[in-house]
């Protein structure tokens, strides 16, 4: 699965290092001193997202309900 990242130059607003953004998953969000560790800190935002969603979705499930995980 692909996601986009949104990448924006902080120094444009007077500030230093990279936010990023994700149109995908518009909750998460990363920082970093460079473009690739903004990339990373969202990667990893994005991670915590899929896994706070299973969680939620776990509680739910019926006792003939399974849950796999695809690559999409």
């Amino acid at each position: 699965m692909d996601i986009t990242a949104i990448l924006h130059d902080c120094s444009l607003d007077g500030e230093t290092g990279y936010a990023a953004t994700c149109a995908e998953f518009p909750e998460a969000n990363g920082q970093g001193e460079t473009p690739q560790a903004a990339i990373e800190n969202l990667r990893e935002a994005i991670r915590d997202i899929i896994d706070y969603r299973r969680d939620e979705i776990r509680k739910l499930l019926v006792a003939s309900d399974r849950i796999e995980v695809i690559a999409a």
